[in-house]
């Protein structure tokens, strides 16, 4: 029952129903992590249902989103075939939308399952995680929030910009374009439109969204409260850290690995890097032959490996949104040195909570925090006292649920003004 006046009561415990295009866990990258700390921030006020594919071998994931009040209606699929995804390259081309990070996720059984979801009980808001899932968006005439990791286009457009095949860049350069479309459409078709940054949130503003809202990525400051903020041991470990089944980490740890170390090593002869990631391909585990060099594929918990780096570098000429995994090396006590696009949309300042170098200058900055320990000390120390206080996974989860009931509310206000209209 709404009561008139300036205040709308919201149900007890509005449900939300949310649709994304993987499974947010195991918590082994950044669009997982993202996904799965903001569901569980709105589940501590919301009944939160999660539509998510799911391949097989997946089903003993979905405990663990179940236990963090995450309720998971599975879809459950097929591993992806060449016929099929050429078919939706051609559909995607043919109705002039991208085909990469859109109709590549366009399935037939996720939408039923939504229908049937919204049949079955139907949601207060609609929660869409990453671009892709506003392709179900006209399920439910229901308030939608669109949660954007990343502005998208232009993750594909610096991407297209690395590839050394002339036809793939052209091509990515096309699906680029098409994204920005895309882009424009959700953000105008949603309730609220939140991002990772203010960069991306004016982006999206400018595309025309009626409402956009800063809900920053995090971390779990907690789990990495233990480690020292100066490393001791020896030799010096520069530490990688990034999914290498996408192009740009790939080069960016062939960068580090044969241009930045040698560099490092005429002052610092024993210093080694230790590159970290799921799925490398064999010119990344090749680089574990060569000396100082590991690589270790996908970890059970990068915690450990943060304590014994002595710097983590981000050397990344591509993507987009804010990173993870320097907000997780801060969280550690471990001195970063970045890019500018590698530390993008973050709150810290170079000379204060990291070193912020281009590619060329990268292993002079690498050296530099890895000889000046006052000076190592000093960026971790103030940059473990900028996530506790802006990027804690608990107080964003706050603003998303604030920003969730914010939507309810203006749906509550708008309906009693009709209900005055009519009468």
């Amino acid at each position: 029952m709404l009561v008139r006046g300036p205040f709308h009561r919201l149900p007890a415990r509005p449900s939300i129903l949310a649709i994304t295009s993987e499974l947010p866990w195991p918590l082994d990258r950044g669009g997982h992590l993202r996904s799965f700390h903001l569901l569980r921030g709105l589940a501590a006020d919301f009944d939160v249902r999660l539509v998510a594919p799911i391949e097989p071998g997946q089903e003993a994931l979905v405990p663990a989103l179940s236990a963090a009040g995450i309720r998971v209606c599975p879809v459950r699929v097929g591993p992806r075939r060449a016929p099929i995804e050429t078919l939706r390259v051609f559909r995607a081309a043919l109705t002039r939308e991208p085909y990469v990070l859109f109709r590549r996720h366009d399935r037939a059984s996720v939408r039923h399952t939504v229908s049937v979801q919204v049949a079955i009980n139907r949601p207060d808001l609609l929660y869409l995680d990453h671009l892709d899932s506003a392709l179900y968006a006209d399920t439910c005439r229901v308030p939608a929030i669109l949660d954007v990791h990343n502005i998208y286009s232009a993750l594909v457009r610096r991407t297209a910009d690395e590839q050394p095949n002339p036809i793939v860049g052209q091509y990515l350069r096309g699906e680029a374009r098409l994204l920005e479309r895309a882009e424009r459409r959700a953000a105008t078709r949603a309730a609220l439109v939140t991002a990772a940054s203010d960069e991306d949130c004016a982006y999206y503003q400018a595309s025309g969204a009626g409402r956009v809202a800063m809900v920053a990525n995090g971390v779990d400051c907690d789990a990495y409260a233990a480690l020292p903020l100066i490393r001791h041991s020896r030799p010096p470990v520069i530490l990688y850290v990034g999914t290498m089944s996408w192009g740009p980490n790939v080069a960016a740890a062939k960068f580090l690995a044969l241009d930045v170390l040698p560099r490092i090593q005429l002052r610092l002869p024993d210093a080694r890097l230790r590159i970290i990631g799921r799925d490398p391909p064999p010119e990344i585990r090749a680089l574990a032959e060569r000396p100082n060099i590991d690589v270790t594929g996908a970890v059970p918990d990068v915690v450990p490996h943060l304590g014994e780096a002595h710097a983590l570098a981000v050397p990344l000429e591509s993507g987009g949104g804010t990173r993870l995994k320097i907000l997780e090396a801060f969280a550690a006590g471990l001195p970063v040195v970045s890019t500018p696009v590698g530390c993008e949309g973050l709150r810290a300042e170079h000379g204060v909570h990291l070193l912020v170098a281009p590619r060329e200058r990268m292993a002079q900055a690498l050296v530099t925090v890895l000889s000046n320990r006052l000076l190592a000390y000093g960026l971790a120390e103030r940059a473990r006292s900028l996530v506790r206080d802006h990027y804690d996974w608990r107080s964003i989860g706050m603003v998303a649920r604030r920003e969730a009931r914010a939507v309810l509310r203006c749906r509550s206000a708008a309906r009693e003004l009709q209900m005055q209209d009519a009468g």
